[in-house]
């Protein structure tokens, strides 16, 4: 196999704005390592019913409060206010598999996408038009999406992630603060947790970490890899990147502190556009 990559399942949910929050650190491993990480996205599916949450006492009230804690603790743009009603998140799970299965060179934006019109926008991730954005934004045939979704084999792909999420191994068990439990007393992952293999060698990585785990982890898996230095200055990142930042993405990207890499994007020029707590950077 290629000595110099390393293949990479994380566990997530569109929906969930611990996930949303991890986009800084998945950045700055896509800025340091490039083609050397493969990617596969897994889906966790947190709730598969809009009466999963309700039934764990957990209230509409209950979740905007944790994603203003969530968004002042990690700097992602998150509009945290109260939803009009609970959500199954299994069905943005379930078109994020659909792209993986039918347009894998596109799962990457549109789950992307997914996620900013989910948590910065506010947009219910079990309706159509939800999708139907996210599709559009990222290249993706609505109607495409709505027939990869539907086919059986998505479901069935589905059901295996949300399985293996279920089953997690002996490293991750080992961290159960990590991890989180069903209803039915069932040890799942947490959003996002990464599971990072290099041959026979494999390290795990369960429930939101800082990059810095994740570099030691590459490292410790292929020490032939050599990182990209961080970047030299705030338009370098956003023309590298593929779509607008977050003022944290920019700050994980140049290793600046958040204030410092809003007012270097501010006298760089740089388009701002709000969104939920903080808003997005373009040239």
């Amino acid at each position: 196999m290629d000595d110099n990559r390393i293949f990479v399942e994380a566990f997530g949910d569109p929906a969930c704005p611990y996930d949303w929050s991890a986009e800084p650190a998945r950045l700055r491993l896509r800025w340091r390592y490039g083609d050397a990480l493969t990617w596969h996205h897994r889906m966790v599916g947190l709730s598969s019913t809009t009466e999963d949450y309700p039934a764990r006492g957990i209230t509409l009230a209950d979740l905007a409060t944790s994603r203003v804690g969530i968004a002042q603790a990690y700097g992602m743009p998150i509009d945290a206010q109260i939803g009009t009603r609970h959500v199954a998140t299994v069905v943005a799970c379930r078109a994020v598999v659909a792209v993986r299965r039918m347009r894998p060179e596109l799962v990457d934006a549109f789950l992307r996408h997914l996620r900013v019109v989910v948590m910065g926008l506010r947009r219910l991730p079990d309706e159509p038009e939800t999708l139907r954005e996210a599709a559009e934004r990222s290249g993706v045939d609505p109607a495409d999406l709505t027939a990869w979704t539907d086919d059986p084999g998505t479901a069935d792909e589905l059901a295996d992630d949300m399985a293996a999420a279920r089953a997690p191994d002996a490293p991750s068990l080992a961290l159960p603060e990590r991890l989180a439990q069903t209803p039915d007393g069932v040890w799942r992952l947490t959003c996002p947790s990464y599971v990072m293999s290099h041959g026979d060698d494999r390290l795990s990585a369960p429930g939101f970490q800082p990059a810095r785990v994740y570099e030691v982890m590459v490292a410790n898996l292929a020490p032939g890899i050599v990182p990209r230095p961080d970047a030299a200055d705030v338009t370098e990142v956003l023309r590298w990147a593929p779509y607008p930042l977050a003022t944290q993405e920019v700050a994980a990207l140049t290793g600046m502190p958040r204030e410092a890499a809003r007012s270097a994007l501010e006298g760089a020029g740089a388009r701002y556009v709000a969104a939920g707590s903080d808003g997005f950077w373009e040239l």
